[in-house]
């Protein structure tokens, strides 16, 4: 679908990560890629320049995704929506660096995830790039 809005999902998972893809495309999404460590989701978003990303909090390798996504926003304005079943109150109040659009409880449906990309893409699309502000974090998610 041409000017599909172009997402990049980071997660190890194999098979996570293909379920999302398959359900993005299917609503209508343009996954531009799948990295399953930081390095793979720095050089996929240089060079594919999704409109945002779907993050893992924890990631193989050296990195977490708190540490991808804050790079991602400060060298490319990119921001993400996180994906966690670990999203503790000290890993969001990390996370705020990044200027997270959102936080998605894993274990979720398709329904979620595309709920919460469109919210995240709507939130975009208003609101633009965030000032010094971060985007306020729900603490009624788990």
């Amino acid at each position: 679908m041409p000017n599909a809005p172009k997402i990049l999902i980071v997660e190890d998972q194999y098979f996570v990560a293909v379920d999302c893809e398959m359900s993005l495309r299917a609503a209508g999404f343009d996954c531009v890629g799948l990295a399953a460590n930081g390095d793979e989701a720095l050089a996929l978003a240089r060079a594919e320049k999704p409109d945002l990303v779907l993050m893992d909090i924890r990631l193989s390798g050296s990195s977490n995704g708190v540490d991808v996504a804050t790079r991602l926003f400060n060298e490319l304005g990119l921001r993400s929506i996180f994906s966690s079943g670990h999203a503790d109150a000290v890993t969001r109040r990390q996370a705020e660096a990044a200027h997270p659009l959102g936080w998605l409880p894993k274990p979720y449906s398709g329904v979620d995830l595309i709920a919460a990309v469109k919210h995240g893409l709507d939130e975009l699309q208003h609101n633009g790039h965030p000032d010094d502000q971060p985007t306020p974090v729900r603490n009624d998610l788990h």
